[in-house]
């Protein structure tokens, strides 16, 4: 039954003032009752009865989910309740709180629930009044031990004047747990809970959740005992439908850190709500965030509910679906992680997959990466830190590769475009040019004959005339070392400027100052084979509502930039790609189950101290292009390896394409 809490005015001093007080206190009585019934009735809720009590919950708004393309789910919701114990629904006395909090076990023990506790890091074990430290709190790295010395901290504790006996005196005065009224089990299961939320600094500003994701036989126990602390709020955790793949596009979610707290505070955020931390969950935490709301219940003078109803309703986020081909997504992956794992030099690698035609990001991967569903073990995030090559790098995006040879293409279009040669113009390959090597001996070459064989002496002597200035000028207003427009983080790169004629050759090759992401070469590439126009990259199809799947929002192709490329430079690019995998027998096999035409560059770029990187650069159908496909194996020695990945990406892609065109 509920105690009223109501606070008696005081006795006046003297009969008049008495008669004057009463007068005052209920006119106060009756100006209240007057408001809240015109609040209640503007909010159209009815007003609270006299008997009995009620209770609020908070009610989050479930996070919205995300889905590819072709709305095939990436990330769903997995929905339940946690038992939270909240500071201002508890009754007054401790004696009445420990009883709660011990029927609360009860109920989850009863129905054989124990795994939903929260997990702890309790650093006692045994029976009060036996108990004694753990053996993991003499190692320093563990969670215990560094739980312990926060909890020292907050109490203001000494370790050395701290034993067991002296911290369960503590527990025991502070919460007043009296052998002549609990078991020693339950004295033990009381100081287990405050221990967590004394971490948890349990207070008027933060509640404890005592379990996690209980079914409802827990709840019901729970309602029917009455007990007034436990609320049950609505959890939704994500799902990820693909471990490991595409991790880091999707992101991860957590709580609210206390350095962005104040910023989310002021957008209504409470404290304990999960936020966007990276990837298309953080880009995207505007429309992805849900509302919460408030679940009034009223109960009468025997503790059952009445009525129960929202003030306001809890509003769900809004649904995302993304660019991203799934099918696509796991093709890279799977062909990005198998190229690096054969090439004994080769330990990372990154793909990145677009349409030329709409700047839309169809899969992005990265190897090594990481798996969204193992967070929760500590040991595996241990071994993500650990990792000498950084899991946690989105290097499709975060990671600058000199160019090598893929080059070539925009500086033959600079070239080409500037009428510094033509499609005529022809120099001779003797294998060195000024002291620097060529990769054969090829005699006499034209732009088409250069860029099949990847002819160094041509393009030397181009950086030589043009100077590197003056082919950045368009390969810029191409994507190289400019902003992809990807709503993701990513890195710039750099842009090689003039220096002396040594410094120009090696540019014109792709190497010197240049340094672009993979993301960059798709939108390079991607801007050439289009026919000049660089559309921003985006992650981002259409925004619809949850459940719904009503369309709010989408995307609108944008143009950055558009250069002017005449039909014969053109076709002179085109047919020099075309002819890179057509004359070369380990090319033609890399994509022999690619049914359309395939052209590309590939690219050899040095490492001062290391093994090369590979790169390749691909498009398909060379008639008419539809996708776009970037690889670098880092120390992956020879070009035409990082071919293989981008093989097996045109491989999904057009078999996709003759299934879905195909008559049912």
């Amino acid at each position: 039954m509920a105690r009223s809490k109501r606070k008696h005015p005081p006795r006046p001093a003297h009969i008049g003032a008495r008669y004057v007080a009463i007068a005052a206190f209920f006119g106060v009585i009756c100006l209240a009752c007057v408001i809240v019934m015109a609040v209640y009735q503007a909010k159209g809720t009815p007003p609270p009865i006299q008997e009995g009590y009620t209770r609020t919950y908070t009610v989050p708004g479930v996070r919205g989910e995300i889905y590819d393309k072709n709305g095939v789910p990436l990330v769903k919701n997995d929905t339940g309740y946690d038992l939270v114990y909240e500071y201002g629904a508890m009754p007054d006395t401790r004696r009445e709180i420990n009883e709660e909090l011990l029927q609360t076990l009860s109920a989850i023990r009863r129905t054989e629930n124990e795994d939903c506790l929260s997990k702890d890091s309790f650093l006692l074990e045994g029976v009060y009044p036996e108990l004694r430290f753990v053996s993991e709190l003499s190692d320093k790295e563990s969670q215990v031990y560094t739980k312990y010395q926060k909890f020292l901290t907050l109490r203001e504790l000494s370790e050395e004047e701290t034993d067991e006996d002296s911290l369960t005196a503590y527990f025991v005065k502070r919460y007043v747990l009296s052998e002549a009224l609990y078991t020693p089990e339950e004295i033990t299961d009381l100081i287990r809970l405050y221990y967590e939320m004394e971490l948890a600094d349990f207070g008027a500003y933060a509640s404890y959740t005592i379990a996690e994701n209980v079914p409802n036989e827990v709840i019901l126990l729970l309602e029917e005992s009455g007990v007034e602390g436990v609320v049950f709020s609505l959890r939704s955790e994500r799902v990820y439908c693909y471990p490991g793949i595409a991790s880091h596009i999707l992101g991860q979610v957590g709580k609210i850190t206390a350095e962005n707290k104040d910023y989310y505070l002021s957008l209504g955020y409470s404290l304990d709500a999960l936020v966007g931390r990276s990837g298309v969950e953080a880009a995207f935490e505007e429309w992805l965030h849900g509302q919460n709301g408030t679940r009034v219940v009223r109960y009468d003078e025997n503790g059952r509910i009445i009525e129960s109803y929202y003030d306001p309703a809890p509003v769900s986020g809004k649904d995302i679906y993304l660019t991203i081909d799934i099918d696509l997504q796991i093709a890279a992956e799977e062909g990005l992680r198998a190229s690096v794992d054969a090439i004994s030099t080769s330990e990372a690698g990154a793909i990145t997959v677009l349409d030329p035609n709409s700047g839309a990001l169809l899969a992005s991967a990265t190897y090594p990466t990481y798996d969204l569903t193992k967070f929760d073990s500590q040991a595996y995030v241990d071994s993500l830190n650990a990792n000498e090559n950084n899991p946690w790098l989105n290097r499709a995006l975060g990671s600058a590769y000199a160019p090598g040879s893929t080059y070539k293409v925009g500086m033959a279009l600079a070239a080409l475009e500037s009428g510094c040669i033509d499609g005529y113009t022809s120099y001779v390959c003797d294998h060195v040019y000024e002291g620097l090597k060529c990769l054969g001996t090829h005699g006499p070459s034209d732009v088409v004959d250069a860029l099949r064989d990847s002819c160094n002496v041509f393009f030397y002597h181009l950086g030589e005339t043009m100077g590197v200035r003056s082919a950045t000028r368009y390969t810029e207003r191409l994507g190289l070392g400019m902003p992809t427009g990807i709503e993701l983080g990513e890195r710039q790169g750099s842009i090689a400027e003039d220096g002396s004629d040594a410094v120009n050759r090696m540019a014109a090759i792709g190497q010197a100052d240049h340094a672009y992401t993979p993301l960059q070469l798709s939108v390079y590439l991607s801007s050439i084979v289009n026919g000049g126009t660089r559309y921003s990259a985006h992650l981002l199809d259409s925004v619809r509502t949850f459940y719904t799947g009503e369309t709010l929002d989408v995307y609108e192709t944008t143009v950055l930039d558009r250069i002017e490329i005449s039909e014969g430079t053109y076709d002179l690019l085109i047919e020099g790609m075309r002819q890179v995998v057509s004359e070369s027998d380990t090319l033609r096999r890399t994509f022999r189950n690619v049914p359309v035409t395939v052209g590309g560059k590939t690219g050899t770029a040095e490492k001062e101290g290391q093994t090369d990187n590979a790169l390749f650069c691909g498009v398909a159908p060379l008639e008419k292009p539809e996708i776009v496909v970037s690889c670098v194996l880092e120390e992956g020695a020879v070009g035409a390896r990082a071919a293989s990945p981008v093989a097996k990406v045109m491989e999904a892609y057009f078999k996709k394409q003759a299934a879905t065109d195909s008559p049912s």
